[in-house]
């Protein structure tokens, strides 16, 4: 499989259509149902989760294409599934902290965000019986204006974090920066890849399902081109073209439900034509970090 081999620059052959990878790209997942983003601040007791089925067929398919990716589980997931937590850290992929509730960080009191932070990370560690070292904001991006939240994040104990948007006004980066918060603290945060076309800057890395596949897989490739690992992240229920459809207007029906056919397939093709790793493993072996003041 071509994510198996590491070669010279001459890496995309057009008239195979295959990709061959010289660094490894960053693959994450958001373990939460499908209601954790409708509800975000309470857990319905009528609905009934997906995410088991949905979990045992993700991990068959990066088993199968040799990828590692690093899994951040909601607070509330962790609490109902142990057991889900303990495999995906079984079968060698890295756990990491989606937060507690599902809630906007931008409008919890500081008390609140800080107990999630630490909540979550705490029944995880318990769980896998080692640090986690990542974290993900479940609602929403942190821009440039929100750099504040690292504090916080960095004080519960965590290395890094992926809730970074790129291409913010006054930030325009795509490697992973360390941000510096005191003397003796800092953090690094690995911002979602994002690529300008036609004055456009589209978050390629968030929105796989949506784009074109094509977009998806030269995006990837005009990074790695550059020596710069993409990050690719995805919500677990993106993978369930089943799950049930609630009623709405067409443009929030379409980035809720658009192309969940097609979810998987664009995985699978992306899983073939690159290398993916952890967030762990990429920031700490593969990628040269920048130092940046909070």
């Amino acid at each position: 499989m071509p994510n198996q081999y590491s070669v010279s620059q001459d890496q995309f052959n057009n008239s195979y259509r295959v990709y061959k990878p010289v660094l490894d790209n960053i693959l994450t997942f958001e373990i939460e149902d499908r209601y954790h983003v409708d509800y975000p601040d309470i857990e319905p007791p009528d609905m009934r989760s997906r995410i088991i089925p949905l979990i045992m067929h993700l991990l068959e398919l990066l088993d199968e294409q040799k990828a590692r990716a690093t899994f951040f589980i909601l607070g509330w997931v962790a609490r109902k599934f142990p057991e889900v937590v303990a495999l995906i850290d079984s079968r060698g992929y890295e756990v990491a902290s989606h937060g507690f509730t599902h809630g906007d960080i931008r409008t919890m009191s500081s008390e609140k965000f800080r107990n999630e932070l630490a909540r979550s990370k705490e029944l995880l560690e318990d769980i896998i019986g080692k640090p986690v070292l990542g974290y993900k904001a479940a609602s929403p991006y942190l821009e440039s204006s929100q750099l504040a939240f690292y504090n916080a994040i960095a004080e519960a104990g965590y290395y890094y974090d992926c809730s970074l948007l790129a291409n913010s006004p006054r930030i325009d980066f795509q490697k992973p920066v360390t941000i510096k918060i005191s003397e003796n603290k800092s953090i690094i945060a690995i911002p979602h890849s994002a690529r300008r076309k036609w004055g456009v800057a589209f978050r390629f890395g968030e929105n796989m399902r949506i784009l074109p596949g094509w977009f998806g897989i030269s995006s990837i490739k005009a990074l790695n081109d550059k020596q710069v690992p993409a990050m690719i992240n995805m919500k677990l229920w993106e993978l369930d073209m089943h799950q049930p459809r609630v009623k709405g207007a067409d443009i929030v029906r379409y980035s809720k439900y658009g192309n969940l056919t097609l979810a998987q397939e664009k995985l699978a093709r992306i899983l073939e034509y690159f290398r993916f790793n952890t967030c762990a493993d990429v920031i700490k072996l593969s990628c040269p970090v920048e130092e940046r003041n909070l």
